[in-house]
């Protein structure tokens, strides 16, 4: 079916790659901000690293994680929506990538909202 052979590969490897990238993005605004402190904060790297150990916890490397995990299923969805509406000419296909792209800006936009509310509710 077109499900199985054109949606779900791709909704597969957006659910998969998306907390990788996620985290890697966390690892390198450490990385970056341990330069900046370094650079014009006249801190130590070991003062650094005591702070951040300090400050971040677990939880927020795993409410990422679970964020970029939603936010790689909703780009997911958008994506193979508009790409399944789209024509066949190449305007269409053009205007199809800029409203995936518009739809998935919306939805992470509102999802992680909601997630945000519903972590601050819970305390977590």
């Amino acid at each position: 079916s077109t499900f199985d052979f054109l949606v779900l590969p791709r909704l597969l490897a957006l659910i998969s790659m998306m907390p990788i990238l996620c985290l890697y993005a966390m690892l390198m605004g450490i990385v970056g901000g341990a330069i900046v402190a370094v650079a014009f904060f006249d801190m130590t790297v070991s003062e650094y690293i005591t702070e951040t150990l300090r400050v971040v916890q677990m939880r927020h490397f795993l409410i990422g994680l679970f964020k970029g995990l939603v936010f790689g299923v909703l780009i997911g969805i958008a994506g193979c929506m508009r790409g399944m509406q789209c024509g066949r000419s190449a305007s269409a296909v053009g205007d199809a990538a800029t409203s995936a792209v518009v739809t998935s800006i919306v939805f992470i936009v509102v999802s992680d909202s909601v997630l945000t509310l519903v972590f601050n509710r819970l305390r977590i």
